[in-house]
């Protein structure tokens, strides 16, 4: 691999993961809880784990629509400021330990000091779950949050996973218990594929959470023909839909692939579709594509991590093999 790393590309997918809240059943119909669930997990430590991945707090993945990304903004610092907030205090929901033990205890639940830790007595987790469809990603995505709410709520959830034959049709009926793992791949470039997941009482969330409000905010902003104030309705529903947390987003995947610069006509994509006939290769050197993002160029903490991980695998194994050349 390490011969290859000037070619290696990541870029970001249309697609999330996150977990899924069944708010019908308590404790988990209480707001607060959930809230203080998701800010209990260090994302920042979450994508070292998932290392294609980067760090998600809202529902529609970033890095993929930008025009919608500047509504966002726009919208989010206008709304959370007629509520007393800004946009970096939401942003900073990607991980707050101190602001969800908080929470835990207003809703009822005190989180007290315990040694070097926590513990949470009164919160009992004789229903709640985390339930995963059989993968080992989704089992040391499922591990790695148990352990972080572990040791900033002093709470143990139990795991539990199935086959996915099982496990789907357990969450459409939203018969878990507590947490359930999702992930979607937006069938289509627009950022209503990820908020139509909650349309209609029908809704395929599998949440249990269904408002009214939030459709008429959908059907508003599809009956609007200019581009961008329909993003700024989109996103206003987003954040309605976000502040009622029924969802705990995680991570947005990354594409991997590999591109040799001489190679035109190839280039990354959120759908990861490529028109194959404008793919050629360019015999003149100087049209060569030399400024295509990739891993050895984006100087980025956890991408140089990602970039080190790959050559030390590839030079571990290289050595391995010489190690049984000379032993034979």
């Amino acid at each position: 691999m390490s011969q290859y790393k000037d070619a290696y590309l990541l870029t970001p997918e249309n697609a999330s993961e996150f977990y899924v809240i069944n708010v019908k059943k308590p404790p988990m119909d209480n707001q607060k809880v959930r809230e203080a669930f998701a800010l209990a997990i260090d994302r920042d430590d979450y994508v070292k784990l998932r290392r294609t991945y980067k760090p998600l707090v809202d529902f529609v993945p970033f890095g993929i629509y930008p025009k919608y990304e500047e509504a966002r903004d726009k919208v989010y610092t206008a709304e959370l400021k007629k509520q007393g907030s800004s946009l970096d205090e939401w942003k900073a929901r990607k991980f707050n330990a101190e602001k969800a033990r908080q929470l835990m205890t207003e809703a009822g639940f005190p989180v007290q000091k315990s040694g070097s830790g926590w513990s949470c007595p009164s919160f009992s987790v004789d229903h709640v779950s985390i339930t995963y469809n059989t993968a080992e990603s989704n089992k040391s995505t499922a591990e790695f949050v148990q352990a972080q709410w572990k040791q900033n709520l002093g709470i143990t959830v139990p795991l539990k996973n199935m086959e996915f034959k099982t496990f789907l049709p357990l969450l459409n009926r939203v018969d878990y218990e507590g947490f359930g793992r999702r992930g979607w791949v937006g069938d289509y470039m627009d950022p209503y594929t990820f908020l139509y997941l909650f349309y209609s009482p029908q809704n395929s969330g599998a949440t249990g959470w269904w408002d009214p409000k939030f459709d008429r905010m959908l059907d508003e902003a599809n009956n609007t023909v200019d581009e961008q104030v329909r993003y700024e309705k989109l996103a206003a529903a987003e954040l309605y839909m976000m502040q009622k947390q029924i969802v705990v987003p995680l991570g947005v995947p990354g594409t991997s692939w590999l591109k040799k610069p001489y190679v035109k006509g190839l280039y990354p994509n959120p759908g990861t579709l490529h028109p194959w006939k404008f793919v050629y290769i360019e015999r003149d050197p100087a049209k060569w594509d030399t400024d295509v993002e990739n891993l050895l160029t984006v100087k980025d903490p956890i991408v140089q991590q990602q970039l080190a991980a790959i050559v030390k695998t590839q030079q571990d194994f290289v050595k391995s093999k010489a190690n049984e050349k000379a032993a034979e």
